[in-house]
């Protein structure tokens, strides 16, 4: 990460960021008009839907997780005996 104060190199492979594309859209429409029309509101509410998805992935990943710890919680190893 880059320190305050120190100048980026252009070409430097360490100060290649990621960066969301929604952040970035949003932030190309913020740049090119006010928050005064009613595009803004469908906008933000678009935004807010997205996000609620994401939420939504994420809940249902940590229940699998919780019910696949609870099915093993139980069980242990036990030693089989193998023939020749």
């Amino acid at each position: 990460m880059m320190k305050r104060g120190t100048k980026k190199e252009k070409g430097d492979p360490k100060e290649e960021r990621f960066e969301c594309p929604f952040c970035l859209f949003f932030s190309k429409l913020k740049e090119m008009g006010g928050r005064k029309s009613e595009f803004w509101g469908h906008m933000n509410n678009a935004r807010i839907e997205f996000l609620e998805g994401i939420k939504f992935l994420i809940d249902d990943r940590i229940e699998t997780l919780k019910k696949a710890g609870e099915k093993t919680k139980g069980k242990r190893f036990s030693k089989i005996e193998v023939g020749d």
